[in-house]
């Protein structure tokens, strides 16, 4: 059985919804009720002004983009197949959760928002990747620490949200390249590493 999201979880739900659809400046305390089909009480109970409903919204972002990454690290014993499976999520992470439409809306709004986020999605990424960042050919050669590789991948990343790239999988090629993988062979469904 499928656990219902917490009261917290549905505003927070709805409230990113209205961010990404309409932009952050039609983000009112009644239009975030309606979207969580919640009474204003309610949503003033757990938020009572809209800065602290959006400081918990910076915090669920990162607690969602956490989870998602334990997620695939869970999934993934193997550091290669790890890494690699996390270079598409961070490609894919901003426009799923956050929509593409969001840098169109409020441009400063978004920009402000992935400058918050770079630091604790750095943290995760090194923590959660842990030694497989070491597959960056420049971490495995020591010129750069593991927190930098992540740092990189994330910077890429947030570029593609920004100027998305038409076809994610040519940038999801690319980055397995700049990381020293070869590209998954279907018939065996691995990864390679190439010579470093």
């Amino acid at each position: 059985m499928t656990e219902r999201p917490s009261t917290p979880d549905l505003i927070l739900s709805a409230a990113q919804w209205i961010i990404r659809e309409r932009g952050p400046e039609k983000l009112t305390m009644s239009a975030v009720a309606a979207a969580a089909g919640l009474s204003r009480p309610t949503l003033y109970r757990w938020f009572p002004t809209k800065t602290l409903l959006l400081a918990a919204i910076s915090a669920y972002e990162v607690e969602q983009f956490d989870l998602g990454l334990e997620a695939l690290a869970s999934a993934h014993d193997d550091p290669a197949a790890r890494f690699d499976a996390c270079l598409r999520y961070l490609v894919t992470y901003l426009d799923e959760t956050i929509g593409p439409n969001s840098i169109s809306a409020d441009p400063a709004f978004a920009l402000q928002s992935l400058a918050d986020s770079l630091t604790p999605h750095c943290q995760s990424v090194a923590t959660v990747l842990g030694d497989a960042l070491d597959e960056l050919p420049s971490v495995r050669s020591g010129r750069l620490a593991p927190q930098q590789g992540a740092e990189i991948l994330l910077r890429v990343a947030y570029s593609h949200y920004l100027v998305p790239n038409a076809n994610a999988e040519e940038l999801i090629t690319a980055l397995r390249a700049f990381a020293g993988l070869r590209p998954p062979d279907p018939r065996r469904n691995d990864l390679r590493h190439l010579p470093g």
